[in-house]
């Protein structure tokens, strides 16, 4: 059997793109782009499959039509002829176009058509050699028909196409040769005209399927650039980032160079701390009032909507438990708010008797999520009902810092990071084999240990770790302050940290603070006694989930809610349509046009219009400028139904100019 070279079409001149072969007979994917061959299939059927039903409905449609025909022209025979069309043809290309809905159709479609181009074209081949003489020289013009529709409309492979087409023809040849009623002058002639048909079909049928397979082969080679260069880009813009980090650090280590030059000039190393301490200070105080607004945004929307679920849920004792929790949650972050800005200022903590094993895994969630996943946390919780006197908050944060020393020691290779929390009794006169630090009076305890398997300590420096500004890592990873904050806040709570570490092999912290006997002071906040109404009042916050749930929970007030994001509208609304609002709750800080600006505007075409503020930073509104503004109270975010109910009767009762209140 003779070979052939595959045909090669490269669409650009780029060598480095894969070329397509295709073999060139049977025109399947070749060499380097035999892979595509499966897909294509896939999608030659996809596209193929309605004008295949179509084909098949006009395959019927002649086929029954051209009955007509054989009651005209061989009436003595007409029942043999339609019993072939109705009673094997027709049915059968039912049965085809039924079989097409198959969930299995993809794998048997091309032949299913091959059995509709043979039972069509074999029928007429059958039909010409029973008919009289006018039926064998003029129904070969059916075989032209069969030809047609195989080489052009049903969307057949060249391959199968061609196998049908001369099958037809070469059965019909050998029938007619042995029908002595069909003058060999018509059979020639018939020949001619069917071998000339089927000759054009071939070609347009080959045309048809490499083109296809080429728009097939482009697409895919453009959806492989696509990719390529989404990749490029994608690299591009790490590259970028790279660039612009390594600015980011290059100017931060000028900062650093320029202080540290600073520094230099100063004599005394108190002056140093009390300046650095300063700066800490000041730092810690600007980002506490800068994520204030949005993280009470946030806490707003869980809180609002609890509420307002608490208040119209019908059955409330399944599902009160959970809320609850949800508001409590809420509720412990706007305290955590609050001790975020307490702190810049040096306020006193809030102890209260707490389970603890809750806080502590509480905390454990939250570094699952942030520790590297080289990490293997344990987690060891057997004092699960142990109470102490302590701030919830400050406990997170010895487990928070703890862990993460613990963490930043097992990188990069990772390891194991233990947390264990249980009870300790220590008796009046210990025994020497106790492992307990020594320093600990008699009475019971609640230990937490936190143990990593990294680098360790060296001995000489386990004395130093405490000391503020002490690190040994590297420059700009710590700032000392971790542990030095860990060990003053559990000295505020009458415990000890004990940290036993070897080189190599790990390093074990201890905090045993003092248990006590009792039960945790709840945090559940139960809804208090509304304040309701009927009034019309805007609502005016630029985050559309705020906006719409202050609006439900005004409506579930009872009073008459519009909701805006924009305050620029709003305050269109209000120009056109003066008296249609008895009150205006806008937020503080707001894009473009601030709450102030937005009341200013508002009292300028209204003087007498009742106006409340609420922000998440009440330290940005002081209270000679609320004053002077006109505003009739200020609220803190986030907002209960509670005090937004009080402070809107209270407003809406005055209606006269007043002290504002700030709650």
């Amino acid at each position: 059997m003779p070979t052939f070279k595959s045909i090669s079409f490269s669409p650009t001149p780029d060598h480095s793109a894969l070329p397509m072969e295709v073999h060139p007979l049977t025109l399947t994917f070749s060499g380097p782009c035999a892979f595509l061959e499966a897909p294509f299939l896939d999608d030659f059927v996809d596209k193929s499959i309605a004008q295949i039903r179509v084909a098949l409905l006009l395959s019927f449609f002649f086929y029954a039509t051209f009955g007509i025909l054989d009651a005209i022209v061989a009436p003595e025979i007409k029942e043999r002829l339609w019993a072939v069309r109705f009673g094997i043809v027709c049915p059968s290309f039912v049965l085809i176009y039924l079989c097409s809905y198959s969930r299995h159709a993809t794998r048997f479609l091309q032949v299913l058509m091959m059995a509709m181009a043979l039972i069509g074209g074999l029928a007429i081949v059958y039909m010409t050699m029973i008919g009289n003489a006018l039926v064998a020289s003029t129904y070969y013009a059916g075989l032209m028909l069969v030809l047609m529709f195989i080489y052009s409309f049903v969307w057949m492979r060249f391959v199968r196409a061609t196998l049908c087409g001369w099958t037809i023809i070469i059965v019909y040849v050998v029938a007619a040769a042995y029908n002595d009623d069909m003058p060999r002058e018509i059979l020639i002639n018939n020949l001619f005209f069917c071998i000339s048909a089927n000759l054009i079909g071939m070609a347009m049928c080959y045309a048809f399927e490499y083109y296809n397979r080429r728009d097939f082969y482009l697409r895919r080679l453009l959806n492989l650039q696509h990719t390529e260069l989404e990749a490029a880009k994608t690299a591009l813009e790490e590259r970028v980032s790279e660039r612009t980090q390594m600015l980011a650090t290059a100017n931060e280590e000028l900062r650093r160079e320029i202080e540290a030059h600073q520094r230099l000039a100063w004599e005394k190393q108190v002056l140093e701390g009390q300046l650095r301490h300063a700066q800490k200070m000041e730092a810690i105080g600007t980002l506490a009032g800068g994520i204030a607004h949005d993280f009470n945004n946030i806490l707003a929307a869980i809180m609002g909507h609890s509420e307002l679920a608490l208040m119209q849920m019908a059955n409330r004792k399944e599902a009160e438990a959970s809320l609850m929790e949800v508001l409590s949650a809420s509720h412990r972050a706007k305290d955590l708010v609050g001790q975020i800005l307490s702190f810049s200022r040096q306020s006193e903590s809030e102890l209260k008797p707490i389970q603890i094993s809750r806080i502590v895994m509480e905390a454990m969630r939250l570094l699952k999520a942030t520790l590297p996943a080289t990490l293997t946390i344990r987690q060891n919780i057997q004092a699960a009902q142990s109470i102490v006197v302590a701030d919830a908050t400050q406990i997170h944060q010895i487990v928070i810092n703890l862990c993460t020393n613990a963490a930043h020691a097992m990188e990069p290779e990772g390891g194991t990071l233990t947390v264990a929390l249980e009870e300790i009794d220590i008796q009046p006169q210990a025994s020497p084999e106790s492992t307990h630090p020594s320093q600990l009076e008699a009475g019971k305890y609640v230990c937490l240990g936190v143990t990593d398997t990294g680098h360790g300590i060296p001995e000489h420096l386990l004395e130093r770790i405490f000391d503020p500004y002490f690190t040994t890592k590297a420059k700009g990873v710590g700032t000392g302050l971790g542990l030095a904050v860990v060990r003053g806040i559990v000295q505020n709570h009458g415990g000890i940290i004990d940290v036993k570490s070897r080189p190599g092999q790990g390093t074990e912290f201890k905090v045993y603070l003092p248990r006590v006997e009792g039960r945790e002071i709840a945090n559940g906040h139960q809804l208090q006694l509304l304040s309701l109404g009927n009034e019309r009042i805007m609502l005016v916050d630029d985050e559309v989930g705020l906006a719409d749930l202050g609006a439900k929970l005004l409506t579930a007030l009872g009073y008459r809610a519009a909701s805006y994001t924009s305050p620029e509208k709003a305050l269109a609304e209000l120009r056109e349509r003066t008296g249609a609002f008895d009150l205006v709750i806008t937020d503080m800080i707001m894009p473009v046009m601030s709450g102030e600006a937005l009341a200013r505007e508002i009292l300028a075409l209204r003087p007498d219009m009742p106006i409340i503020v609420y922000t998440g930073f009440s330290n940005m509104i002081s209270a000679d400028r609320i004053r002077q503004l006109g505003v009739k109270a200020v609220l803190r975010k986030p907002v209960t139904i509670f005090s937004l109910s009080q402070a809107i009767r209270k407003v809406l009762m005055e209606r006269a100019a007043g002290p504002p209140q700030i709650d």
